[in-house]
């Protein structure tokens, strides 16, 4: 995100995907005429779990986790404002996917974070704080890390604000800031506690679900997973993500059905936890090169990445 910042500023790069503090100051209010954002709502951004490790294989343990992050906080602080707070467990993106969302699962998180109910949770689930004022259960306290990169500024400062958010409640998550090459192979490979992770996105709900549900493309902790980096392992999610992917993408009713299980069961049994509603981050000059995706001619998701990339580049063209 530095070296983006950088380059945008000084003209040496004509189009970025990245979250960039002050964007408007260091970028946009150089150049107006030529330098622009567009930031369309494009994934959701979650905390993903390793489930093959306690205590985050308790589902009431992720549930007291979510209830205690501070989401509007992150969406402020962490990404500068960009990013709008996740209102719904399901996962889905909104309001993109509103047509697929259970009424039931609409605004079902608050913004902020709700103390009163992480007490409510473990105290059911057993446990209780300790002298140190941290809950803990036969012994043990609740404690993992939050593994993301350094140089992914915005994630590294949303991973601080839930440890102090999380730590003042009597949940020790700490930080683990790494170099993102570390990051992605431990991602894959399973050997992390949590990690904050963007969405697959697209506009069908399969294209996220299968990401984060199908086990099919995980992998043993220690092998490289094309998906499901959390190891959740579940016959029924996977005979759901199945039908959505046999269902017609334009019968949205259809698709709707098919994706309510698979939104009951992320809003459940949390394996992730929907934080936010991820920008698709696109910086754009217009002093050389003209035909990007913008908010008056939205044709396509705007960020410079696979798989959109190449279509875009066949609509650009010298100014």
């Amino acid at each position: 995100n530095a070296n983006a910042a950088t380059d945008l500023a000084d003209g040496t790069l004509t189009w970025a995907g990245n979250d960039i503090a002050n964007v408007n100051s260091i970028f946009v209010n150089k150049n107006k005429a030529t330098n622009h954002t567009f930031f369309a709502p494009g994934n959701t951004v979650t905390l993903e779990f390793n489930l093959t490790k306690k205590p985050l294989n308790d589902p009431a343990v992720r549930a007291a986790i979510s209830a205690g992050i501070n989401r509007k906080q992150l969406g402020i602080k962490g990404e500068s404002g960009y990013e709008a707070a996740a209102t719904s467990l399901s996962g889905l993106i909104l309001p993109n996917q509103a047509s697929y969302l259970a009424s039931q699962l609409k605004n079902a998180i608050k913004a902020t974070s709700d103390v009163a109910a992480v007490k409510t949770i473990l105290t059911k689930d057993g446990y209780k704080k300790n002298k140190q004022g941290m809950y803990a259960k036969n012994g043990k306290e609740i404690k993992f890390s939050i593994e993301d990169p350094i140089a992914y500024s915005d994630y590294y400062a949303d991973s601080q604000l839930i440890s102090s958010e999380l730590k003042s409640e009597g949940i020790d998550a700490t930080v683990d800031g790494v170099q993102a090459s570390q990051w992605y192979t431990d991602s894959a490979n399973g050997t992390f506690d949590t990690i904050i992770h963007w969405g697959n996105g697209g506009t069908n709900p399969y294209t996220q679900y299968d990401n984060w549900l199908d086990y099919s493309i995980s992998a043993a902790i220690g092998k490289s997973a094309n998906g499901d980096y959390g190891r959740y392992h579940n016959a029924a999610a996977q005979k759901d993500l199945a039908k959505l992917a046999a269902t017609n993408p334009s019968n949205t009713a259809a698709v709707k059905a098919a994706s309510l299980p698979l939104g009951e069961i992320v809003a459940k049994q949390l394996p992730v936890i929907p934080l936010l509603y991820g920008a698709t981050w696109c910086e754009y000059s217009t002093a050389t090169y003209t035909g990007f995706p913008t908010p008056a001619n939205p044709y396509m998701n705007p960020g410079p990445n696979d798989p959109v990339l190449p279509y875009i580049l066949t609509h650009i063209s010298a100014s």
